[in-house]
């Protein structure tokens, strides 16, 4: 897999309004590096259930390359969505970071952003057909809620690695992960 075929796995809005069951989603960033949130949220192991693409979370992994798009409905954020792909130089490279990051996830139960205060609770962990996903409830959020799916597959030596945030994201992140994941070649 070449870092240039990278974009062309991502999904459209359209694609993403159908799995969210949102109407208006629009391409809000796209970024060819990856975030860096880990002075937001405590502990810090929990960052990779937190959010998609983290520096911090592929840190010495030996990743190559990324692409990384968020898109949102509306200015008060009805609906978001981070949608990633990362290159690695092996498939082997690929399914260790997976590896690692099925050892990882598991052990974040709760946490804590720094800024806003808000408390986190983080639900039961799948782990089927090279697919990590769950979700992740905000405690005490202003009605309806809020939650985060969050979905990791590997397919050759490419990680998809996505975020899905609403009142009720249901299996969003893991039905966008595995669009992503069908369009990379074995």
């Amino acid at each position: 897999m070449a870092e240039g075929s990278l974009k062309g796995f991502l999904l459209n809005p359209e694609q993403i309004n159908t799995a969210m069951g949102a109407t208006d989603m629009t391409v809000t960033k796209n970024h060819v590096a990856m975030s860096d949130d880990s002075t937001t949220m405590t502990p810090r192991e929990c960052l990779a259930i937190d959010g998609a693409a983290q520096a911090q979370v592929y840190a010495g992994s030996g990743f190559m390359a990324v692409r990384d798009q968020t898109l949102q409905e509306g200015d008060n954020f009805a609906h978001y969505a981070e949608q990633a792909v990362v290159l690695f130089p092996s498939a082997k490279q690929a399914r260790a970071f997976f590896s690692a990051s099925a050892q990882q996830w598991p052990a974040c139960h709760h946490y804590t952003h720094v800024q806003s205060q808000s408390e986190w609770t983080v639900g039961a962990i799948s782990h089927t057909n090279d697919t990590l996903s769950t979700i992740a409830t905000q405690q005490n959020p202003k009605p309806p809620g809020w939650a985060c799916g969050r979905a990791l597959a590997v397919r050759n030596n490419v990680i998809v690695d996505v975020n899905t945030c609403s009142a009720d994201p249901k299996n969003s992140a893991l039905d966008i992960a595995n669009q992503i994941a069908a369009k990379v070649p074995h």
